[in-house]
């Protein structure tokens, strides 16, 4: 009985990764939810599996969160804010799901590397496809309205897929079964096109912080090893991140810059005076065009109809005040606090260094795009954290069979 409980944990794990990652097909995305949930109690009741919970700081961060978000959106009075409030909630389901299935006596990268590599060749094929018709290289939309959601669902995507290659490379030899040397050949050929995905979509803050989160957690793994204080990691870890900030940031304003920049920091500038105004919960996420558009758009400003200022602390503070913003900011932090207190008692659990990579790419595109507002890049960043928190309260990665 437990041993085809595990197997079909597997399936649904890796079924549920496929929506997923494919951002296609929400029936079957809510379906292999439901799924999920019905093995969890399974395991349960019926095999008494004990259920460990989440670390606490993170729970509880998570839940100010939401309920920040959710406090200010009822107090702004707009229906439209109460909603988006409810889908951050929604959104959020598979780090719940995933952290509950996946802390389990099994491994967790045959339980979602297939899943993974299914679904991100869903997004390779549209891609592949677009480039076909058009008969020349732009930017690529894949199956979004705008390349920036392409690349970001890319940068929740690719730390994982390329981490979990890199350790099949690594530990698949000759004598493994063919089923892992098959996942490994498939795992490769994705990650080169999803690569070239992210790429062609020409995101400046995508590619940023797909590069950025690269090094930060290359360099975490690289210093991890070393015989260095604490201290002195994180002052390493801030040094480089900084350094290759700048040269981003150098690289983008001399050769990257393009005709809307300047629009960009009106935006900004227009929210901060939201927030200045509305200090406490906002002028309403849901309402944020309607506010800007009669009271703050700047002289200028070419772009009425942008609903939200393209910078995720901007978004959260002006349209849901300090409940929203402070939230929000409490969350992130306490994430990356987790993940770097794990970093020192589990070294070698790559999972730790893909979410970290998740975390910079996230933080770094959203500080000039809407990076916390969709509803795919959002699952996907709730789902790899769920998967990196089950990661870490299991403690191994190391054993590839079931």
């Amino acid at each position: 009985m437990e041993k085809k409980w595990k197997y079909l944990l597997l399936f649904i794990s890796n079924v549920f990764f496929f929506f997923l990652c494919s951002t296609k097909w929400n029936a079957g995305y809510s379906i292999s939810a439901g799924l999920a949930v019905l093995v969890i109690v399974w395991g349960r009741f019926q095999l008494n599996k004990k259920v460990s919970f989440f670390p606490t700081c993170c729970i509880v961060a998570y839940f100010l969160f939401i309920g920040g978000v959710s406090l200010a959106s009822y107090l702004s009075g707009d229906p439209a804010s109460m909603r988006v409030a409810y889908k951050f909630l929604a959104y959020s389901i598979p780090m719940w799901v995933l952290f509950f299935l996946l802390q389990r006596d099994i491994s967790i990268l045959p339980a979602i590397q297939w899943g993974i590599v299914a679904g991100t060749n869903v997004l390779n094929t549209v891609v592949i496809q677009e480039i076909w018709k058009v008969h020349a290289i732009k930017r690529i939309y894949g199956p979004f309205a705008s390349p920036n959601h392409l690349a970001m669902v890319m940068e929740s995507i690719l730390p994982f897929l390329l981490l979990n290659t890199v350790y099949l490379i690594k530990n698949v030899h000759r004598e493994s079964p063919a089923r892992e040397k098959v996942l490994t050949v498939l795992s490769i050929v994705t990650s080169v096109l999803a690569v070239g995905a992210i790429l062609l979509t020409r995101s400046r803050g995508g590619i940023a912080g797909f590069l950025l989160g690269a090094v930060f957690a290359f360099c975490a793994l690289f210093l991890n090893h070393t015989h260095l204080s604490g201290l002195k990691k994180i002052s390493a870890l801030a040094l480089v991140f900084v350094l290759s900030g700048a040269v981003v940031f150098g690289v983008t304003v001399n050769y990257l810059n393009r005709k809307y920049d300047p629009e960009r920091v009106l935006l900004l500038t227009s929210a901060y005076h939201m927030w200045q105004d509305h200090p406490l919960y906002g002028v309403g996420i849901g309402r944020w065009n309607e506010v800007y558009r009669a009271h703050y758009m700047l002289k200028g400003a070419r772009e009425p109809k942008l609903s939200l200022p393209h910078n995720n602390i901007a978004n959260f503070f002006s349209g849901a005040g300090v409940l929203g913003g402070g939230g929000f900011v409490l969350f992130m932090l306490s994430v990356l606090y987790v993940l770097l207190r794990a970093l020192r008692t589990q070294p070698d659990n790559h999972y730790i260094y893909a979410m970290l990579w998740v975390w910079i790419a996230i933080s770094v595109h959203g500080m000039v795009d809407n990076s916390f507002f969709g509803r795919y890049n959002d699952r996907l960043f709730f789902a790899m954290l769920g998967v990196a928190l089950a990661a870490i309260r299991q403690g191994e990665t190391r054993l590839l069979k079931p």
